[in-house]
């Protein structure tokens, strides 16, 4: 697990080499174990190493022998022990035991197919001197993150926005489409930034760029097609073929030179992936949240599990102190991220780095398996809802905004305030919103423009639109669509970002591909129904392998007291982010309009935590990346690498 940068320049462009160079500092906390640069010609690319691998010999850049390919590379590739065999049976020739030497030798066998190999999570870009081109590439469900500005005089690309958003040439207007679509969903949805000039490489995607100036793109990898039949199949053959494979997956997950431990919460993902792990003997430790507020507490659980399978498990304790690192919390989330969940995350992952740099989680479970209540949620709407004339859809709406709600985690409350007030909407539409903050109309009061108001109150229909989604939705149409949008750009890139900035690695091993086509392609009926309960096969994996019972725990993720924190520890926070001084400085929100959230939740008439929050982390993000320019830091120069061939001459 690393942190990469680079430039690649076009035509008679040449980048500043120095300051690249000092900008490998930025991402220091990603890889504290080593910081290197190289640059030849119109190729710069910097380096800093989380050293997991071949501890001694994995250190990038890394060029082949006759050095014409040259890598950086941010991820871990789990089957790099077979890619090496199968590479060597080829004839090609090893220096070091790193998975990325597997990467340089296997673009060169097999080019821009070379991501279809792979099994792991990765971003990286591969120079190649004799073409003098380009390529890069992102992992199927885009666990790491690749973010690249393209201009006339070449393509810069980062793990992370701050490293771009220093360049001084780069221009830092917002992405108003990005804007709206943040302000219902507390992420920036799609492949956009909150940045015009930036982009994210999208998941299971390459690109690459020749020295003219020309660019190729393809995608390797996407979920299933909803509209092809489902596997053919009976249950206790699916849980065959599902043991033996999160088996499998854990295994090579594991593959490791340092002690790999475990976010474990008692629930079915992360026990399932925890009893997986430690059948094949290397999981070191588990790590579970404990809150003093019992109804967020996950620990009982937890102790179960990892009782029965003889991990020893360390209790992390989440208090409102934590609430102090907010605002790095927005530093490292990069664009801005607002699950407040992020905190809890980040607190896990401090107390985990100081004993191992690896750990495994239970993320992608829900969206393969259909987890969230949000599925059963969309059934019901669908199925009988969507099925009431309009006129008394707006009324439950109506009553659905005035109802109010418990604050304690996933009170039953809160869930019917979100089913009804999204009655007049399109199922597809509706989906969107369970796990969102403001329907669409009510975001669009909040900002300034009228242009702004109207992408924000057409924002979830258009991202619908552009998943294909149609307005009765099929499970399957519904997870593929989460898989591509709701996994990628909040949960995993939380659980990227909430890490890294203590550089540990967080590893999925519900994410192999072979899963994840298996999952998404089970009938409806092996995984939630409108009745029921939800996972209904993981459930019964684990009812099978488990002599404590983890298939009835509640369905509660890493949420925080966000309501009560805001109004208590917070305050002074959310006064001064969203005071009318620090507001005027951003202008595309109404002020007015968001004094009243503020004031309104602050008197307790309302529950809108989430939305506070989203919008506090809004207004940070704009501080920190918007009115102010990022320093590049000082601190040791990283070390050069030279490569003493000479790259061929300019195009």
């Amino acid at each position: 697990m690393c942190g990469i940068l680079g430039h690649f320049s076009i035509g008679e462009f040449r980048a500043d080499a120095m300051l690249w160079r000092r900008l490998v500092n930025l991402l220091a906390h990603r890889g504290p174990d080593d910081s290197t640069f190289w640059h030849d010609d119109r190729f710069t690319f910097g380096h800093r190493r989380l050293s997991i691998i071949d501890l001694s010999q994995g250190q990038q850049p890394m060029a082949t022998e006759d050095e014409n390919l040259v890598i950086t590379f941010n991820g871990e590739i789990y089957n790099y022990i077979e890619l090496r065999h199968e590479l060597a049976g080829r004839g090609h020739r090893f220096r070091t035991q790193s998975d990325t030497e597997a990467l340089l030798l296997g673009y060169r066998e097999w080019g821009t197919s070379l991501p279809e190999k792979l099994l792991g999570m990765f971003a990286f870009a591969i120079a190649d001197r004799r073409r003098q081109e380009l390529f890069v590439a992102r992992d199927r469900f885009g666990e790491k993150p690749f973010l690249y500005a393209e201009s006339r005089n070449g393509v810069a690309f980062a793990s992370e926005l701050k490293v771009l958003a220093a360049l001084p040439d780069l221009g830092r207007d917002i992405d108003e489409v990005a804007l709206a679509g943040f302000m219902c969903l507390n992420y920036v949805p799609g492949d956009a930034t909150m940045l015009r000039a930036i982009r994210r490489l999208p998941a299971g995607s390459w690109r690459l760029w020749t020295a003219v100036g020309a660019v190729k793109s393809g995608t390797y990898w996407r979920p299933p097609d909803p509209h092809e039949p489902d596997l053919s199949t009976t249950e206790p053959e699916a849980l065959e073929q599902l043991e033996a494979m999160l088996d499998r997956s854990a295994e090579i997950a594991l593959r490791s030179d340092v002690p790999v431990g475990i976010f474990l919460s008692g629930g079915i993902d992360s026990s399932l992936v925890a009893r997986s792990a430690a059948r094949a003997g290397r999981l070191a430790t588990a790590y579970c949240l404990t809150f003093a507020e019992p109804t967020y507490n996950e620990w009982p659980q937890a102790e179960r599990v990892a009782g029965e399978l003889g991990i020893p498990l360390v209790g992390v304790r989440l208090t409102a102190d934590a609430m102090n690192d907010f605002l790095g919390l927005v530093e490292h989330a990069d664009d801005p991220l607002a699950d407040s969940s992020g905190l809890a995350v980040w607190v896990l992952a401090q107390r985990a780095a100081r004993d191992v740099k690896v750990v495994l989680s239970g993320d992608g479970g829900d969206e393969l398996f259909g987890g969230y209540m949000t599925y059963q949620a969309t059934l019901w709407h669908d199925g009988v809802t969507a099925k009431l004339p309009m006129f008394a859809r707006r009324l439950l709406a109506r009553l659905g905004k005035a109802l109010p709600t418990s604050e304690h985690k996933v009170s039953a409350s809160f869930k019917l305030r979100r089913f009804l007030r999204a009655a007049d909407l399109p199922p597809s539409v509706a989906h969107f919103t369970w796990n969102a903050t403001w329907l669409p109309r009510d975001a669009a009061r909040l900002l300034a423009g009228t242009a702004q108001r109207r992408m924000a109150a057409d924002a979830l229909t258009q991202l619908t639109a552009a998943h294909q989604v149609p307005d009765s939705p099929t499970v399957r149409a519904l997870q593929a669509m989460d898989a591509s949008e709701y996994l990628v750009n909040d949960i995993l890139a939380k659980s990227d970002r909430m890490s890294m900035a203590h550089g540990l690695e967080v590893r999925s091993p519900l994410l192999d591909p072979a899963i994840a086509d298996f999952a998404l392609r089970l009938p409806a009926s092996f995984k939630v129904s409108r009745r029921g309960t939800p996972k209904k096969i993981l459930r019964a994996l684990a009812a099978r392998t488990y002599s404590v019972d983890v298939t009835t725990a509640r369905k509660q993720g890493f949420s925080i007291p966000v309501h009560a924190w805001l109004r208590g520890p917070g305050r002074l926070l959310v006064d001064d982010l969203l005071s009318p001084t620090s507001l005027a400085a951003v202008p595309m929100l109404d002020q007015a309009a968001v004094a009243g959230v503020v004031e309104d939740h602050m008197s307790g008439r309302q529950s809108y935590g989430f939305e506070v929050w989203g919008l506090a982390v809004l207004s940070a993000w704009h501080r920190r990346y918007v009115q102010q320019r990022i320093d590049v830091p000082g601190g040791p120069t990283p070390r050069i690498v030279e490569l003493k061939n000479a790259a061929p001459q300019a195009l």
